[in-house]
């Protein structure tokens, strides 16, 4: 398809929309002024305007899927030229056995290697992570209290050694910072 197809496609779709638009609103203008009273005849539209919007909305539909025709053949012709240059590259851009650089990379796991990445603080094995989650259990304040001095009000809540949001404000900056403490102390 040409430009000058396409923008005939698109005028039609343009057209057969705007009708839609005016249908739509003139009648949904006539239905709301005759709301109370129930539909008359002349509020609803005739038989034959019913099928003169009817054939718009197809023209739209079948200009639709042109475009649509023309996008998967882009698509197509795409993936062939991806697959051809893929195919007959230069020999210079393989490696010793053959192979190129993207093949080895795939599935190596990035830069880091194969090895899934190690969370800080979380343990690969599902015993030791069911063995913690059972401590972190037994050890628990009831909801909204601080883990440390049970307090129920604070004006923020700080991660503690049992997860986010376990530590009121002053226990949570002296699990921080252990000095604070000793500064408060004296």
């Amino acid at each position: 398809m040409n430009i000058s197809g396409l923008k005939l496609i698109l005028s039609q779709i343009a057209e057969g929309s705007g009708r839609a638009l005016e249908f739509s609103r003139h009648y949904g203008s006539r239905a709301h002024q005759t709301q109370r009273s129930g539909p008359i005849p002349g509020s609803m539209p005739t038989m034959a305007e019913c099928d003169e919007m009817m054939n718009y909305q197809r023209r739209v539909l079948d200009s639709m899927q042109s475009i649509k025709e023309v996008i998967i053949a882009q698509q197509h012709a795409l993936a062939e030229q991806r697959n051809y240059n893929y195919n007959n590259k230069p020999s210079s851009e393989a490696d010793e056995d053959g192979s190129s650089f993207n093949d080895k990379a795939e599935g190596s796991g990035g830069f880091a290697g194969a090895e899934a990445k190690k969370r800080r603080g979380v343990s690969q094995d599902n015993s030791n992570r069911e063995q913690e989650h059972a401590n972190v259990q037994q050890r628990a304040a009831p909801p909204g209290r601080c883990h440390s001095c049970s307090r129920s009000e604070t004006p923020e809540w700080r991660r503690g050694p049992d997860g986010a949001r376990t530590l009121c404000n002053a226990c949570g900056l002296r699990e921080y910072n252990p000095q604070l403490e000793i500064r408060s102390s004296n």
